[in-house]
């Protein structure tokens, strides 16, 4: 009897085994086609092939903008773009030298002097919270809001509050900008807009409660997955949060 209910043990814990590698594996296909459609430079252009040339050239003069991880890539290409149609442009970086070089160049590009640069680590809601309590003390409202600031570390590091590095900087440090902004944005209501960026990897991870990727076998790219699909959740309303404290 022990030996059949052993081996009935086995035979529950291969199917299950096997059910989650096949969930993997056609995630990883689904997400290999439409991330290719939609995502990529490929899918990039076929979707502009719609984009309205007057819509590309509108002016925004006095807008302000909030733009994370404006020092490289797409915060930096968003922080430009808004600069170059005439915005006040707030650009969030972590690093001050690389925020101050960033700031330099667009303003050179641009011509905009209305661009400056707000020194924030996003990895602690602590610090996040202490930027917004200084930013709010210009009493501007904030028209749009650009979470870009993102994060994919290959090797588990714990920050100083307790959190997984990943985490911490992907959801709750742009949960907590988002919340923190809530006020000055609702000073520019109706206008107000913001702008989370994603990522197409979010299709091969199903949500999950492990936030902190209690794995012993940590993966940065599907915990960087798992943090995306959270994100896309959050933005969309489709996840509840107790917003007291």
């Amino acid at each position: 009897m022990i030996t059949a209910t052993l081996h009935f043990q086995i035979h529950i814990s291969s199917i299950i085994a096997l059910q989650m590698f096949l969930l993997k594996t056609w995630r990883s296909t689904a997400f290999g086609v439409y991330g290719y459609l939609n995502f990529t430079k490929s899918g990039f252009l076929e979707h502009s092939k719609h984009f309205k040339p007057e819509d590309m050239q509108t002016r925004i003069e006095g807008k302000n903008c909030v733009v994370t991880g404006a020092n490289s890539g797409i915060g930096y290409a968003t922080a430009e773009g808004l600069a170059s149609r005439g915005a006040n442009v707030y650009m969030v970086c972590r690093n001050k030298e690389r925020g101050e070089a960033a700031l330099s160049k667009i303003r050179s590009t641009t011509g905009n002097q209305n661009v400056h640069l707000e020194v924030c680590d996003l990895s602690s809601v602590s610090k996040v919270k202490s930027f917004a309590s200084k930013f709010a003390s210009k009493e501007v409202p904030v028209h749009v809001l650009v979470n870009n600031a993102g994060l994919l570390e290959n090797k588990r590091i714990t920050t100083s509050e307790g959190f997984e590095l990943n985490f911490a900087v992907n959801v709750l440090g742009t949960f907590a900008i988002t919340e923190s902004m809530v006020p000055l944005l609702e000073k520019a209501a109706p206008d107000a807009r913001v702008i989370t960026v994603s990522s197409g990897g979010m299709y091969t991870a199903p949500l999950t409660t492990d936030l902190q990727f209690s794995d012993e076998k940590f993966d940065g790219v599907e915990q960087y997955a798992r943090n995306k699909r959270i994100q896309f959740m959050l933005q969309s309303g489709k996840l509840e949060t107790n917003r007291k404290g």
